[in-house]
């Protein structure tokens, strides 16, 4: 796509765009529904119950697939609006797969030594905790209707 000249895009090429466009944001919405349930989920984890984090694996798979089809309409934007976008979907997805990599360590007991499991809890309870408190605060700011 000429990004810098919209006038010499033709009327195909300006519908094409909206379509991409169109499904682009749809995709988006999709992803977000689904970071949703992920993070609903691991807001109810607490240091008593840290394997209930795994419950979400199949929903990170699915959320692997939702960002492969979003990558597929990068087109739709130019780089630099696209790169931030894609930036932010792929770092929430790096660090929910940690998180559960993390987790699925914790509950094998690896054998990274006690004082290391005990860092591994510790982080994993703050990370619930600040998630906690981000859901919380988003819910103040974006009150349902």
């Amino acid at each position: 796509m000429d990004f810098e000249n919209p006038q010499d895009m033709t009327i195909q090429q300006k519908q094409q765009l909206e379509r991409q466009l169109i499904a682009f944001q749809e995709q988006i919405t999709a992803m977000h529904k689904l970071r949703g349930t992920i993070n609903e989920c691991l807001s109810r984890v607490h240091g008593d119950n840290l394997t209930l984090a795994l419950t979400q694996k199949k929903n990170l798979r699915q959320l692997k697939k939702e960002y492969e089809k979003l990558t597929k309409l990068k087109d739709c934007l130019p780089p630099q609006d696209a790169a931030p976008i894609f930036e932010m979907e792929y770092n929430y997805i790096l660090t929910i797969e940690n998180i559960l990599t993390s987790t699925q360590a914790l509950k094998a007991n690896a054998d990274v030594g006690q004082e290391n499991l005990d860092a591994i809890r510790d982080g994993l309870e703050k990370f619930y905790d600040g998630l906690r408190a981000e859901m919380l605060a988003a819910s103040y700011e974006n009150p349902k209707q």
